[in-house]
C-alpha cells in the first residue's frame, strides 16, 4: 500500500477511494476507515453500573481522540517503545489501547491496581515492567495520586513517564497526530498470558495476527450487520480484548460493554443486557453459564428475551455439557435455543481463537471410556453401567490453519482418536514471546520428526480429533499421574462441587505435589458458610467423592474463604499459584469448625 500522510479526517476525503478499495494492513488502517466512513456510527456503548449508566462512542470520536493520545505518545516516546494500560474497563482503556497503535508504540494492557489497595497486586505489575521495560504508562488520576503516595509503588514505576488521559488537551494534540509506517508484522501489543499454570510471559501480537484471527472470528460467528455484541469480559486479556473491543471494530458493528466486576457480582445484568439491546453475539468460559444457573433467580429469569442471541460462544476453560444443558434448559422460557450455543478454543499464542463452529447446531458430545481416557485413549462408549466422561467438541479448524494432535513424548503424529498435545500453524500464530528467546524457541518451534512439518505452536493442551472436530481433554501441566493413569484436575473439581452444596461455585482448585516416592492429591475449596460446616464432615465428603468417582486418595485438604482461590481477571483458576502458596505456607486458610 501508498504511504499517505494524513494528520486530520479533512486531509482523508482526496484518498477516500485509495484507502477504501485496498485490504487493510493494520488496526490504525481499519478504524481510521470506519471514521471516514461511517463517523456517526457508534461503535461501543459502555455500562458503568452494569445496568443503565451509559457512555457511548462513535467511530468519529474515538479517532479523534486516539489522535491526541497517539499524538502525545509519538512526543513522550519512540517508536517501538511499551506504554502500560493501567486503565479500568471503559471507553478511556479503549482510547488509551488505540493510541498506542496510532503512536507505533506497544501497548501492555495489565490489570490495573485498586488506589486504595494498590500493594495487593502491585508485584505482578513489577514483574510485568520488569519484563516489557515500558517508557510510559497510561492511567486515571486516582491511581496517579496512588502511585505517587506510596514509597513501594513510586519506587517501581521510577522511569516510567505517568500520563493520565483527561490531562490530554484533546483540540491541541488530535491536529499534531502523524501517520506512522505500520506494517502487517510489526506488533501491535504485548498479550501478557493469564498465568493459570506458569508465570505470565509477554505474546508478541502483530497487525496481521489480528487481522487474520478477528477475520477468522467474524466468519465462525456469522457476524453480519445486524450483529450486536454484548461483552462482560474484562479488556486484560485476549477474550475481552481481541474478541469484545477489536472484533467488533473490525466487523463495523456495535458493541454493548460492562465492568467485569459487575457481572460477577450480579450475572443477572449481563443476560438483562443481552435482552435489552437485543444482543446477537456474546459469551464467555464455561464458569459464566454455570454462574448464571445458580444466581439468576426465577422472577429475573421471567423478565429476560433471550430469543435474540444467535451465537453463545464457550471458551477459554472445559466446556461442560452438563453447564450448557442445565442452562438451556433453565433459560429455555425466556427464549434461548441450545443451538446457540458455540464451543470453541483458543489460546494468546495463537491471537485468541482456533477451532469453532460451525453455529447454528446443538453442541456435540461424545461419551468416553474413563479407563480408556486415563492411557491417553479416545474410545467411544455407549455403555452407562462402565465410568465414562463426556466430552464436548470445540469445532473445527478454520481456514489457512493447520492442526496436528503429537504424541508430546515421541514427536510423533497421533491417528484419529489418539490423544496428544495440539500443535497449531497458521497466519494468527503469533510471533513469540517478549524478550524470551528460549521460551519462544520451546513453544513456537514444534517440528514432526518423521514428516518435518513446521514450525507448530506448542499449545501445551491435550485432545483429539475425531470426524474433522476437536476435543480437549485437558492441559500438560495440569495433569495428576498416579498408578500410570492420567486424571484431569477439572474433572476432580467438578466431582468435588456436585457432591457438597457448601462449596462456592467453581470453587474447587486439585493439583498435585510430588514427593521422593509419588504424587500427592491436594484439594483447595472455598467455602460459602463457615458456621454451617464441620471440619470432619466436610473433609469425608470430598475424599468420599474422589474415592468413587477417581480412585484416588487425597492427601491433604484447606479450606479458604470465596475469592480465596488464586483467578485471573476472566475467571480462570490459577492453579499453578494456588499450588506455590499452598508449597509456601500462604494460602489464606479459613478454619472450619
Amino acid at each position: 500500500m501508498h504511504k499517505v500522510n494524513i494528520s486530520t479526517l479533512a486531509d482523508i476525503v482526496a484518498t477516500k477511494s485509495l484507502y477504501m478499495n485496498q485490504p487493510s494492513h493494520s488496526l490504525v488502517e481499519i478504524l481510521r476507515n470506519r471514521a471516514l466512513s461511517q463517523p456517526h456510527h457508534m461503535t461501543y456503548r459502555f455500562l458503568r453500573d452494569g445496568e443503565f449508566e451509559e457512555d457511548n462512542l462513535t467511530n468519529g470520536e474515538l479517532d479523534k481522540h486516539v489522535c491526541a493520545i497517539g499524538a502525545k505518545l509519538q512526543s513522550l516516546s519512540m517508536e517501538g517503545d511499551r506504554a502500560l494500560i493501567l486503565l479500568p474497563p471503559g471507553l478511556d482503556f479503549i482510547m488509551g489501547f488505540f493510541g498506542c497503535l496510532y503512536a507505533k508504540v506497544l501497548a501492555v494492557p495489565v490489570y490495573p491496581p485498586h488506589p486504595v489497595r494498590i500493594e495487593r497486586s502491585i508485584q505482578i505489575i513489577q514483574s510485568i515492567i520488569n519484563d516489557a521495560q515500558p517508557t510510559v504508562a497510561l492511567l486515571s488520576s486516582s491511581l496517579l495520586d496512588a502511585i505517587i503516595s506510596n514509597d513501594i509503588a513510586e519506587k517501581i514505576f521510577e522511569g516510567v513517564r505517568l500520563l493520565v488521559l483527561d490531562d490530554i488537551e484533546i483540540e491541541y494534540w488530535h491536529t499534531k497526530w502523524k501517520e506512522p509506517d505500520i506494517r502487517g508484522n510489526n506488533i501491535a501489543f504485548l498479550q501478557y498470558t493469564s498465568g493459570s499454570t506458569t508465570e505470565p510471559k509477554g505474546v508478541m501480537v502483530s497487525h496481521s495476527n489480528l487481522l487474520h484471527n478477528m477475520e477468522l472470528i467474524g466468519r465462525c460467528f456469522g457476524v453480519s450487520d445486524d450483529s450486536h455484541g454484548v461483552i462482560w469480559l474484562p479488556p486484560y486479556h485476549d477474550m475481552g480484548l481481541i474478541g469484545g473491543i477489536l472484533q467488533p471494530l473490525f466487523s463495523g458493528i456495535s458493541v454493548t460493554l460492562m465492568p467485569h466486576m459487575q457481572f460477577l457480582q450480579q450475572p443477572f445484568r449481563w443476560l438483562d443486557a443481552i435482552s435489552r439491546y437485543k444482543g446477537t453475539i456474546s459469551g464467555g468460559p464455561n464458569f459464566a453459564f454455570d454462574l448464571c444457573v445458580k444466581k439468576v433467580k426465577p422472577e429475573q429469569r421471567d423478565q429476560l428475551d433471550l430469543s435474540s442471541w444467535e451465537v453463545a460462544f464457550n471458551g477459554a476453560e472445559p466446556v461442560y455439557h452438563h453447564t450448557l444443558d442445565q442452562f438451556a434448559e433453565y433459560f429455555a422460557p425466556c427464549g434461548f435455543n441450545k443451538k446457540s450455543f458455540l464451543p470453541c478454543y483458543g489460546l494468546a499464542e495463537s491471537t485468541l481463537m482456533v477451532t469453532g463452529g460451525p453455529r447454528g447446531r446443538s453442541p456435540l458430545e461424545k461419551n468416553l471410556s474413563d479407563s480408556d481416557l486415563k492411557k491417553d485413549k479416545a474410545v467411544f462408549t455407549d455403555s452407562t453401567s462402565d465410568p465414562y466422561r463426556t466430552i464436548v467438541s470445540c469445532g473445527q479448524n478454520l481456514s489457512n490453519q493447520e492442526i496436528r494432535i503429537v504424541n508430546p513424548e515421541t514427536l510423533t503424529l497421533c491417528q484419529e482418536n489418539e490423544i496428544g498435545e495440539i500443535w497449531v500453524s497458521g497466519p494468527s500464530v503469533t510471533h513469540g514471546y517478549w524478550d524470551k528467546p528460549d521460551k519462544t524457541s520451546l513453544t513456537f518451534g514444534g517440528y514432526v520428526p518423521n514428516t518435518n512439518e513446521g514450525p507448530f505452536l506448542r499449545s501445551g493442551d491435550l485432545g483429539f480429533f475425531h470426524k474433522k472436530e476437536l476435543y480437549i481433554t485437558g492441559r500438560i501441566k495440569d495433569l495428576i499421574i498416579s498408578g500410570g493413569k492420567n486424571h484431569y484436575p477439572h474433572d476432580i473439581e467438578r466431582s468435588v462441587e456436585n457432591a457438597l452444596q457448601s462449596i462456592q461455585p467453581t470453587g474447587c482448585a486439585v493439583f498435585s505435589v510430588t514427593n521422593s516416592e509419588s504424587e500427592d492429591i491436594v484439594v483447595v475449596v472455598e467455602i460459602r458458610h463457615r458456621h454451617e460446616l464441620e471440619h470432619e464432615k466436610i473433609s469425608s465428603a470430598i475424599r468420599e467423592a474422589i474415592s468413587m468417582n477417581h480412585g484416588l486418595k487425597v492427601h491433604d485438604i484447606r479450606f479458604t474463604k470465596p475469592g480465596g482461590i488464586p483467578r485471573t481477571t476472566s475467571g480462570k483458576l490459577r492453579r499453578f499459584l494456588c499450588k506455590e502458596k499452598y508449597i509456601t505456607g500462604n494460602l489464606e486458610e479459613m478454619i472450619v469448625i
